[in-house]
């Protein structure tokens, strides 16, 4: 349950994302007044597409590697061999990713125009495999992974704030925050700092496709994810204009923000879960429980507070900073959000309860059939809406608002249905024993 090793690993994962707050508050703010709204927009628009990249190179590994390091971290040449095999699967899929999206940075027009951008947002791919993020996981100590996180973003946080000057620092901005991550994947890979870096072991071919055929349930998820997540971005960005792609990022990257204090609690009690999931299902059960009771107060209590306090931003702002102040026009540029706020705001308890009922429970149980398939329908659900709402609409950035707080509803429902009968088997066990 929530013993001593994980409360603690929860309260430095916390201290640490507090710390990637302070990161946030400043870069956040700052590249919305350097960029402009149009930049920012043209910023996460690059960011939503190379996200693809990111997917098709992860595979679905940040959930099926987490599950299977969990359950064999006692076995140093088990989880080794899960180690190298998923690490030379992401480099493969890397390369086909970067090819795939190279190939289309010079053929779409919305992409040539801004290729230069498209092409550095690249390195959030090699990111994603320079940086064993799912491997720490595995072990329960994120917090040194997330540590080593924050130092790398805090020796690049000066040079963004010195270097980013104007619209013309798109790219530069770009390089910058794709570097933390990069860094501290050098800094792991020489030192070992955090989790100890595996013995070698040589993989065949075979295990590597035995490896894409077993994440693949959670590849097809995540994909279907992106179509409601990152693919409404790239989608507002078709059929609407850089100005509301500008606006509905300001809105997301505040739920993000704030869905952010999910974070820590679900990515360390899901190994923790699955652990017990493979051993005792009755404790797995009520492990499951308190985190939504307490998933489920932090995202309410953060969507009540976007969705009445951001009104105020802007006049009190105004008030401590002066009307020609920097910060004060950022949240200028957030109150011009605020009809897509108030619809956004209430993704954070639903996504909240959704990996609750999703991640921690289907998944670790081994639903991974059902979960795929409910993400799929969510993300044709989205494109669906998206191309029915958006094109032609004036407020591009409330149309796709309310189109991801639909499918938000339809995923959380979807799960709970399917995640009951778990709970009575698991109580009907607890009872018999």
């Amino acid at each position: 349950m929530f013993d001593t090793r994980l409360r603690s690993n929860i309260m430095a994962l916390y201290l640490v994302q507090g710390l990637n707050y302070v990161v946030s508050f400043v870069t956040f703010p700052f590249l919305l007044v350097q960029l402009g709204t149009e930049g920012f927009g043209v910023m996460n628009y690059a960011f939503a597409a190379i996200q693809y990249g990111v997917l098709l190179t992860d595979f679905g590994f940040n959930l099926s590697a987490v599950r299977d390091v969990a359950q064999v971290r006692d076995d140093p040449k088990a989880a080794a061999r899960i180690f190298w095999r998923v690490t030379w699967a992401k480099l493969g899929l890397m390369l086909v990713s970067s090819l795939i999206l190279l190939l289309l940075t010079f053929t779409l027009g919305s992409w040539q125009a801004h290729a230069e951008v498209f092409l550095w947002s690249q390195l959030y791919i090699l990111s994603s495999v320079l940086f064993p993020i799912w491997y720490f996981q595995g072990f329960e100590k994120l917090q040194l992974a997330s540590g080593l996180m924050v130092v790398a973003r805090a020796l690049t946080l000066g040079f963004l704030l010195l270097w980013v000057s104007g619209p013309n620092d798109i790219v530069l901005a770009v390089i910058l925050q794709a570097t933390p991550q990069i860094l501290a994947g050098v800094v792991w890979w020489f030192t070992g700092w955090g989790v100890a870096k595996p013995e070698w072991v040589r993989i065949h071919y075979s295990e590597l496709k035995t490896a894409l055929r077993a994440s693949w349930p959670f590849f097809l998820s995540a994909i279907s994810t992106s179509l409601y997540t990152t693919s409404t971005t790239v989608l507002l960005g078709l059929f609407s204009t850089p100005v509301q792609v500008g606006l509905f990022a300001a809105a997301s990257k505040l739920v993000y923000i704030a869905q952010g204090l999910i974070g820590p609690l679900v990515q360390a009690t899901y190994p923790r879960i699955a652990q017990l999931a493979a051993t005792d299902q009755p404790a797995a059960v009520r492990l499951i429980r308190k985190a939504f009771l307490i998933q489920g107060a932090v995202g309410l209590s953060m969507a009540l507070m976007l969705a009445l306090f951001l009104p105020l931003l802007t006049p009190i702002s105004v008030a401590w900073f002066g009307a020609d102040f920097s910060l004060s026009k950022a949240f200028l540029a957030l109150s011009n959000s605020q009809a897509v706020m108030m619809w956004f705001a209430p993704v954070i308890l639903l996504g909240a309860l959704s990996l609750v009922y999703g991640q921690q429970t289907l998944l670790v149980f081994g639903f991974e059939g059902y979960f795929s398939r409910v993400l799929v329908a969510a993300g044709i659900l989205n494109v669906i809406l998206m191309c029915w709402w958006v094109p032609g609409s004036a407020q591009g950035g409330v149309r796709a608002a309310q189109s991801v707080l639909c499918v938000e509803l339809f995923i959380v429902l979807a799960f709970w249905w399917r995640a009951r009968p778990i709970f009575r088997q698991a109580a009907a066990i607890g009872t018999n024993h």
